[in-house]
């Protein structure tokens, strides 16, 4: 155990309670090498080496990446998550996860004010990406910290409980296209989400019951719709 010589690099090879660690030191310089190892059983000892190799070397992009893959394609919201994460990216992108700090989603809120985006809308924003985060640490381990807990939420957020008036109801109407009409009142009538009616499958309807199950909806529960 200790440094191992390949090529011209020095490695390290060090079991820390019963887990080998094979790291290159990434130094040709004994001496050096042997002070990098030096540090490292230190790091080790209080618990920060693997932690922050993660944090420092994984990206956002990677982290937005495996979160579509593997979490977004589950939602029937997944489509309203795909918009987020696409201006995520554009803000965040090109940085590690070590570098997404509270300061940094703060002034992501500030940016999305000035574009005139209501406090609700910010929040729903900001739950998908504390999301990302907390699998990112919790189930990855890919960081220490998820920095949108840290993060408050916005308050006075607008109300999204709101029913159209038969007034209002009736001008939509006749501003939708014929091809969008049929779907405008089915949304109307069922109270379902975008991604839920676009989901939708024949095998989720029953004509005689006059019913539509939601097999996924945004909480992860079925629930039937008359």
């Amino acid at each position: 155990m200790g440094l191992v010589k390949r090529g011209n690099v020095w490695w390290m090879n060090l079991i820390f309670e019963g887990q080998r660690i094979r790291r290159s030191t990434g130094t040709a310089n004994r001496a050096l090498a042997d002070s990098i190892m030096a540090k490292v059983k230190v790091q080790l000892i209080e618990g920060q080496y693997f932690d922050r190799l993660e944090e420092r070397t994984r990206t956002f992009d990677e982290m937005m990446d495996r979160f579509e893959r593997e979490h977004l394609v589950k939602l029937a919201s997944q489509q309203v998550c795909q918009v987020f994460v696409k201006r995520f990216r554009s803000f965040f992108g090109g940085r590690t996860l070590a570098e997404i700090t509270p300061r940094l989603i703060v002034d992501y809120k500030s940016t999305r004010y000035a574009a005139g985006v209501q406090a609700a809308s910010i929040n729903r924003e900001l739950s998908c990406l504390r999301k990302a985060f907390n699998l990112a640490k919790r189930e990855w381990e890919w960081c220490r910290e998820n920095p949108v807990s840290r993060v408050s939420l916005e308050k006075g957020a607008n109300k999204r409980d709101r029913w159209l008036t038969e007034d209002e109801e009736a001008r939509l109407l006749t501003a939708c296209p014929s091809w969008l009409r049929d779907l405008v009142v089915f949304a109307l009538h069922t109270g379902m989400r975008l991604g839920e009616i676009l989901s939708l499958t024949w095998s989720a309807v029953d004509l005689f019951r006059r019913t539509v199950t939601v097999f996924r909806s945004k909480n992860g529960e079925r629930r039937t719709v008359p």
